[in-house]
């Protein structure tokens, strides 16, 4: 087409849509086709932030929960499995120079049950160390404070939930009773003050979590071995004036087995301590479990001596948590961090150990796609129905520029450049409505939620620049591409029978 033609076809592009008299249809049949185009674009962004918001921010919710990735044993939850991880078998600064790795962090985690006088609670607690992110928990605390997470601290603190609260009718520094299910099924009793009180919005999560420093559930656990020597009194018909020294170990894979250096003695004892001496204790179990030492000396003139070290469980954990810089590499960055582990470790993503939940999250992207098509279509429609009403108010227009020789390819071409100029003003003002909703969202939060039942208490919205102009892109090419089906009704126009058409 000559640059003569395309002025033409611009020229009468533009008048088509002005009515001098104020009688005709074209004015309100572009306003009205603009107007849906806007209303089905507004839609379509309000749409696309809300469900990426919806997803981003549950999502966000259950890895503050845990990670994006754990590091944890191969067998973890089989039948004669082990759910400990020993410190030694883990590089964490190998693991923090993966590209792409943001944080590691230690974590234990076992079933247990909160006990009040009056009611119990099953749970699940977690233990975190020094090392560990805090945000989450901070940002979401109402009352109180963090559990105090360093090893050196003796303070038995816990974090509860505000539901937990509820049915268990419990207030900030009350004491209460927590016993955690070890190794061998064995429930351990230890009581806890609640430090503070947190509240996430997702309910299954907090009427499940309690929070505590890692060191408490290292120890109850048993997953290390701990050695302990006692000094019983001279028995008299025995020995007189010889105190007696006997084992007493705890923890451990398997049957414990006793060796003394420094004396003849074999198992656990009592052994008399006669004159002056020293032994040295090694408790093993088989060489599953890091040992564990104590040692004792004594004399005729002095109280014998004990010392203890104290115990192995600090040097096993429940895993190893994993942050990622961004969630769409998340499988890439689970098969680096599974070739960099021993073999009898397994690396388990977040969607692993919530496969409901993200499946859920994802049909929502189906939800998203219908909504694009339908409005792709209404468009279309709209559109069509548009440069249909224009065709008929101008037919004669239309016979009189065939009979003085422009071809149907040109006038094809006018109708679809209307069409274009109603698609970008749609756009246009649908760009300005949808924005300007989800900005006033973003920032008053006035469209609420029941967190009951979708785990926030307001619309989400995240706004994907590049995905809604790709989207938009992809809606201007489609509806201009089909309006070149309606303007064929140009070509079967005969220019007599349009000259007559009234």
């Amino acid at each position: 087409m000559s640059k003569r033609s395309r002025l033409a076809v611009r020229f009468l592009a533009r008048r088509m849509t002005i009515d001098p008299t104020g009688k005709g249809i074209a004015r309100p049949v572009v306003r009205i086709a603009e107007g849906g185009v806007a209303v089905g674009v507004a839609l379509i962004i309000l749409s696309l932030a809300i469900v990426q918001g919806f997803q981003r921010d549950v999502r966000d919710l259950v890895v503050g929960f845990g990670a994006h990735l754990r590091v944890v044993a191969a067998d973890q939850g089989r039948a004669q499995g082990t759910d400990r991880v020993a410190w030694a078998d883990v590089d964490t600064e190998a693991l923090v120079a993966i590209p792409g790795v943001e944080q590691v962090q230690a974590f234990a985690q076992r079933p247990a049950i909160l006990e009040t006088a009056e009611e119990v609670e099953g749970v699940v607690v977690k233990g975190l160390g020094l090392d560990a992110d805090t945000l989450f928990l901070r940002e979401r605390l109402t009352s109180g404070r963090l559990p105090d997470f360093s090893p050196a601290s003796e303070s038995l603190d816990i974090l509860v939930s505000s539901i937990q609260v509820r049915e268990l009718s419990l207030d900030l520094g009350q004491r209460i009773r927590l016993l955690l299910a070890n190794g061998n099924g064995e429930m351990r009793p230890r009581v806890f003050t609640i430090c503070g009180i947190y509240e996430t919005g997702l309910q299954e999560f907090d009427a499940e979590y309690v929070f505590c420093g890692i060191h408490h559930i290292q120890q109850l656990s048993g997953w290390g071995i701990q050695a302990r020597l006692k000094v019983s009194d001279p028995v008299v018909e025995d020995l007189p004036g010889v105190r007696y020294v006997q084992a007493l170990a705890t923890g451990g894979q398997d049957r414990l087995t006793y060796a003394w250096e420094g004396m003849p003695w074999k198992g656990a004892g009592p052994h008399p301590m006669e004159g002056a001496g020293e032994a040295r204790l090694v408790v093993q179990d088989g060489g599953e479990t890091l040992g564990d030492t104590a040692w004792v000396s004594w004399s005729p003139d002095a109280e014998p001596e004990v010392r203890l070290a104290g115990g192995t469980h600090d040097r096993y954990v429940g895993g190893f948590e994993m942050r990622v810089q961004n969630y769409s590499d998340l499988w890439t960055m689970s098969d680096s961090v599974f070739f960099a582990v021993p073999y009898h470790l397994d690396v388990r993503s977040v969607v692993d150990d919530h496969p409901e939940l993200f499946q859920w999250l994802a049909m929502l992207d189906l939800n998203v796609e219908l909504i694009i098509g339908l409005m792709l279509m209404i468009a279309i429609l709209n559109m069509a129905s548009a440069l249909l009403l224009l065709m008929l108010e101008r037919t004669r227009s239309i016979g009189l520029l065939k009979a003085v020789g422009m071809a149907d390819g040109p006038l094809m071409g006018v109708f679809v450049r209307i069409a274009v100029r109603i698609l970008l003003r749609g756009l246009l003002w649908g760009n300005v409505i949808g924005f300007g909703m989800a900005w006033l969202q973003l920032e008053t939060g006035w469209i609420t939620l029941d967190s009951r039942s979708y785990y926030l208490s307001t619309v989400p919205i995240h706004l994907d620049f590049a995905q809604i102009a790709m989207v938009e892109a992809g809606i201007l090419a489609v509806c201009a591409v089909a309006m070149f089906l309606p303007a064929r009704f140009i070509a079967r126009l005969d220019p007599v029978e349009a000259l007559r058409f009234d």
